[in-house]
């Protein structure tokens, strides 16, 4: 009882708080000056008390917007050059996991072999200006600790960050790929990485590879200070140099300098892309094309013969090569390449000649978009060929993924999204976060200043369309895109009345931004060969005639009809296992069960890549069904089962024993009418993701409960800040509250009861009465900004935060959802969500008899920890983080490389998975859920009103389906009860030891 009244008084004065801001809002002018960037003191700290809505402007400047500050102080290049021990540090933080040891062949570095805290030096320059910083380094190898991933770590200079980029500096790794390995068709199957290690001297540049050049420090007369801070990976550092930036000249500068008397008889040279020498990414593969120019021919067989494609993309991947000049004198370089990733929109490539950048116009040559394989010659606007002098011996070419020419908008649009989330916020403030379509609005008396910032925002697009269109060179879908909103922005002018009641069209601008941002940071190549030719010596054709095209055509379609892979081909006596992966998990499936399953059992296993879900039904019907699916979407086994395909695996030999791996949540969704139909092979777990640092500047605390959810609310409201939740997951509400989706039987609503009345309340009470964003366009990049400094996301947010969000890397954390304290005093946490974008192993009954056993040992070597570990370690380390596996076996998941403090989190809330069981027409229950939630919080329905008519709705369609599959005779008497389990304890197992 207590509680309760606690409970709502609380919630009075949050609305008392919230009229309150909403009042004092209404009374202040809008700005109608864009958001000015503040440039962060270089003496100070900025992590201090900020003012609302000042979090975003708090934040550092970008590299290029200071690259602008010192070009307009007249801040020169400094001359000093200085070099320091790696052991010679001035001060270190207690928790530095860095001590003076000999590593590599040498004596004395600094073995930073965890990474944690920090270390600092002193330097001591006699001439104020900017400097590169140089390490000379190694990453630690496997054996001692390390892993494949990239050394990420932030510097700061004088207690601060200079600049945003300065957050996360990468060192990357250097793999290669060993020799080809075939399968027993004769295909092409990917090859083991191997690391190139060593000791390297490299300087520092940001992570993303935004910046061709490396990056620029202000370095004061006299004493400077640096601080280092590793935030992954471990590394062993040798020195750190501070050096004056180095120049490039000019083509024509360089041309001047080469030598007169030169031979104009060298030989042409022709390279393989698939036969690099080194990369810098795992994630960067060879690929194969059946293009008749394509060489060597991939047809009848699958032959890797070109590399890149749509994993090689992100600023500052790079690959080299190695050729040999047989003779001294002038080359022209060009390349066969596909660059069809993106409409009409330019990909951008540095060039570097015996790992130096040759010439001021190789640090981001421009590669204008094709349909298809096109001539690319390293050659002048006007279309001279570049002269590139090379002496006599071995050389390298390497190509680098860069953006740096977008660079510039990509800051514009940066900024403009924050001004439009700040319109969106004045203007739900303004209409009480409801859309009135009645109201008549006087804009510029009630909005003053909207309109004028309106207008700026649009000349603001409209100078951008027009910059990229020059830096570009013809339209693209960018501009197409930057054009949309510009017409976005002049109907909201043309009809201002309309503006408070078009929310939604101003939320889905920010929408269009962010995806036209992440398009111009994507930078997607393709290449086939390069030739080094004489000078004045033409190039072999690189494009296809009409004739080749059609040849090449027909004979591509004549192979696919032999394909190996053909399911209708299924042997007997192979184990045949459908998988719906990509290419990359089926190939190393393949090997392992070459490897270990073969040998040990005396069947062949034939792993089948299969793109569409719904072969698995029409193979039904065509009676070529596999012995094992892997990779199959959580509701396909119920699917099956009720088509009486699916094979109850509780049948089979210790599977009781097998299945306790799972949390008993997580198995939820394979039960149906007694049997159990599908095994979990991934999760997708929901966890509380935090901005460390707003939260601290907040003075706040992650939140335990959603009471405590309750009462940070007004503190980052009146910030302008938000917590996130997913407006249409319900699944902490209902279940932490106490409430079951269905009664024991599965055969009627469990929404038909008090407590599941008060979660659908509280659910939406969320939005109605808490100012909870309904509608956010991608939670990762306001969480990047800050603008949604905390929030409930799941698996997928987790590794794109981890992947592609280095720069925030130490400022954000997470931590199990907020639960509710039920009566025993347990904090209940839980929630659903492993079963969208899961996947799951299913077994089949027309399997014969006799390979259903073989079939059933497979599912146990493949699901075992042991087995789980190697293949999801083999994915990461061979092919990039981007490939991290996310295991339903607990054990295995333990094993792949997660920040310890992430995994003791994510640990924490799988025990209270709970995931939505699968009865006949239950498809209706979530549906129905939505569209009450629509009518609650959309149009302003009574919540108990809202949830009833869903209810009937329910019931109807459950009902239906009873009668449909006979569990239900004509008077609606139960015939056949499903017992559905009911989970109320978390799961003990995953305090097992995960051995």
């Amino acid at each position: 009882m207590a509680h309760q009244i606690r409970k709502s008084r609380s919630k009075r004065l949050l609305c008392i708080g919230l009229i309150i801001v909403f009042i004092i809002s209404t009374m202040l002018p809008l700005s109608n000056k864009p958001t000015q960037t503040v440039y962060a003191d270089e003496n100070k700290n900025t992590k201090e008390t900020t003012s609302a809505g000042t979090f975003e402007r708090k934040l550092e400047p970008y590299y290029y917007q200071m690259e602008q500050k010192w070009e307009s102080e007249g801040l020169k290049q400094g001359n000093d050059i200085v070099k320091i021990e790696a052991g010679s540090f001035s001060n270190k933080s207690t928790d530095a996991g860095a001590a003076l040891e000999s590593y590599g062949g040498e004596d004395n570095v600094l073995l930073w072999s965890k990474p944690t805290g920090w270390v600092e030096y002193l330097v001591d320059v006699k001439n104020e200006g900017l400097y590169e910083i140089a390490l000379e380094y190694t990453p630690l190898l496997q054996e001692d600790g390390g892993t494949r991933q990239s050394v990420i770590f932030n510097v700061q200079l004088n207690g601060s960050y200079p600049f945003r980029e300065s957050r996360s500096i990468e060192l990357k790794r250097e793999f290669r790929d060993e020799k080809p390995q075939y399968d027993d068709n004769g295909n092409q199957i990917r090859s083991l990485v191997k690391e190139v290690t060593g000791w390297k001297t490299e300087a520092l540049r940001d992570s993303g590879g935004v910046n061709v050049e490396p990056l620029l420090f202000h370095f004061k007369k006299g004493e400077n200070r640096i601080r280092f801070q590793v935030l992954r990976e471990s590394i062993a550092l040798k020195s750190v140099e501070i050096k004056s930036p180095e120049s490039y000249k000019t083509y024509q500068e360089v041309k001047e300098n080469y030598p007169s008397n030169i031979s104009k008889s060298g030989k042409f040279i022709t390279i393989e892309a698939e036969k690099f020498s080194k990369k810098n990414s795992t994630s960067i593969q060879v690929q194969y094309d059946r293009d008749p120019l394509t060489t060597p021919e991939s047809l009848k067989k699958i032959k890797f013969n070109t590399l890149g494609g749509s994993n090689w993309y992100q600023g500052g991947q790079a690959v080299t090569w190695e050729f040999e000049v047989l003779e001294s004198g002038i080359y022209n370089i060009g390349f066969r390449g596909l660059q069809n990733f993106r409409k009409n929109l330019s990909t951008f490539r540095t060039v570097y000649i015996d790992g130096q950048i040759p010439f001021e116009q190789m640090k981001h040559f421009q590669i204008s978009y094709a349909t298809g394989w096109q001539e690319i010659i390293l050659k002048e606007k006007n279309g001279s060929p570049y002269s590139f002098y090379l002496d006599k011996g071995k050389h390298t070419i390497s190509l680098e993924a860069t953006y740096e020419p977008f660079v510039p908008l990509i800051v514009q649009l940066d900024e403009l999204a924050n001004e439009i989330r700040a319109i969106s916020q004045e203007l739900r403030l303004a209409s009480g976060n409801q859309e009135d379509q009645f109201r008549v609005w006087n804009v510029e008396d009630e909005l003053p200043g909207m309109l004028d910032q309106l207008k700026a925002m649009k000349k603001q697009f409209e100078n951008i369309a027009k910059q990229m269109l020059e830096i570009n060179g013809e339209q693209s879908n960018v501009s197409q895109a930057l054009e949309s909103i510009i017409q976005d922005i002049s109907f909201l002018l043309e009809e201002p009345g309309e503006i408070p009641n078009s929310q939604v069209r101003i939320g889905a601008l920010q929408d269009k931004l962010e995806t036209q941002r992440q398009e111009l940071m994507n930078s997607p190549l393709q290449v086939d060969k390069f030739f080094i030719a004489p000078d004045k010596t033409e190039f072999p054709p690189m494009t296809a005639n009409w004739f080749e095209k059609i040849h090449g055509t027909f004979n591509s379609l004549i192979y696919s009809f032999s394909d190996q892979n053909q399911l209708q081909q299924q042997s007997d006596k192979e184990l045949n296992v459908w998988m719906m992966w990509g290419r990359d998990y089926a190939e190393e499936l393949q090997q392992l069960a070459n490897q270990q399953f073969t040998p040990k059992y005396g069947i062949k296993v034939n792993v089948n890549l299969i793109q569409d879900t719904n072969l698995l039904i029409l193979a039904k019907a065509a009676g070529i069904m596999p012995d094992v699916a892997l990779g199959v979407p959580s509701g396909m086994p119920f699917e099956m089962a009720v088509r009486g395909a699916a094979k109850d695996i509780a049948t089979m030999p210790d599977a009781e024993e097998m299945l306790k791996q799972y949390a008993p949540g997580t198995m939820l969704p394979y039960y149906y009418d007694g049997g159990t139909y599908g095994i979990p092979e991934t999760i997708n777990f929901k966890v509380l993701f935090y901005r460390k640092d707003i939260l601290d500047q907040l003075h706040l605390e992650v939140p335990q409960t959603w009471e405590d959810v309750y009462d940070m609310l007004p503190t980052l409201l009146q910030n302008q800040l938000n917590f996130y939740v997913d407006p249409k997951d319900f699944s902490y509400m209902l279940y932490q509250n106490g409430v079951e989706l269905y009664t024991d039987d599965g055969m009627r609503t469990g929404l038909d009861q008090p407590e599941a009345f008060q979660a659908f309340e509280e659910w939406t009470n969320l939005f109605n009465l808490h100012g909870m964003d309904r509608q956010v366009q991608s939670f990762y990049q306001q969480f990047r900004k800050g603008t949604f400094p905390i929030g409930i996301a799941d698996f997928n947010q987790y590794m794109q935060l981890l992947v592609a969000a280095p720069e925030i890397m130490d400022t954000w954390g997470i931590a199990p959802i907020p639960g509710h304290i039920n009566e025993s005093g347990v904090n209940v946490r839980w929630a659903g969500g492993t079963g969208v974008d899961t996947t799951s192993m299913m077994l089949f009954n027309d399997t014969p008899k006799e390979k259903q056993s073989l079939a059933w040992e497979f599912i146990k070597w493949y699901s075992s920890p042991e087995v789980q570990t190697e293949y999801g370690l083999n994915l990461e380390q061979f092919r990039g983080e981007t490939f991290r596996w996310n295991s339903a076996n607990i054990n295995a998941f333990r094993k792949m490389p997660w920040r310890e403090p992430d995994l003791q989190a994510i640990l924490e809330q799988w025990q209270w998975v709970k995931d939505i069981a699968n009865v006949p027409g239950g498809y209706m229950t979530t549906r129905q859920l939505d569209f009450a939630w629509n009518q609650t919080v959309l149009e302003g329905g009574v919540p108990r009103i809202e949830l009833e008519k869903a209810i009937k709705a329910i019931s109807r369609e459950l009902n239906r389906k009873q009668s449909e599959f006979n569990l239900i005779d004509q008077n609606n008497k139960v015939l056949n009860p499903l017992d559905v389990p009911i989970i109320t304890e978390p799961w003990e197992g995953v305090n097992q030891d995960g051995q």
